[in-house]
C-alpha cells in the first residue's frame, strides 16, 4: 500500500492486488496511521490496482469509512474498476462510501 499527502490536506492510499480475508486490518490500520501522521481533511482510497474484493475486504472499507468519519474526515474510494464497483453496488455500499470509477470512465455512479 502506498500513501501520499497532497497539498490540499488529502491523503491518498493506493491499494493493490487482492483485498481479502487474509489482511482485513491492513486498510483500517493504514487509515488510522494516516490520520495520526498527517491529520488530513480527506482520505481517498485508490482502488485502481485492486483485482479482488471479498466480504472481509468490504468490511475493511466500511471500517475505514467509519474511522475517518469519527475524526470528521471526508472519505471516498476512487478509481474503482467495474468488477469491484459491481461488488460494492451488489452489497449496497457504493454510494454510501462514495465509490467513484476511474477518471474518464463512462460508468454511472450512484452518488
Amino acid at each position: 500500500m502506498r500513501a501520499e499527502m497532497l497539498a490540499d490536506h488529502t491523503v491518498v492510499l493506493a491499494l493493490s492486488g487482492a483485498v481479502v480475508y487474509q489482511s482485513p486490518e491492513q486498510i483500517p490500520g493504514a487509515v488510522r496511521a494516516a490520520i495520526v501522521r498527517w491529520a488530513p481533511e480527506a482520505i481517498l482510497l485508490d482502488l485502481a490496482d485492486v483485482t479482488v474484493l471479498d466480504a472481509a475486504g468490504i468490511a475493511a472499507l466500511l471500517d475505514s469509512h467509519r474511522t475517518a468519519g469519527w475524526g470528521g474526515i471526508s472519505f471516498a474510494l476512487i478509481n474503482v474498476g467495474s468488477f469491484v464497483m459491481a461488488q460494492l453496488r451488489e452489497v449496497g455500499v457504493a454510494s454510501f462510501i462514495r465509490a467513484q470509477p476511474p477518471a474518464g470512465a463512462h460508468q454511472a455512479v450512484d452518488a
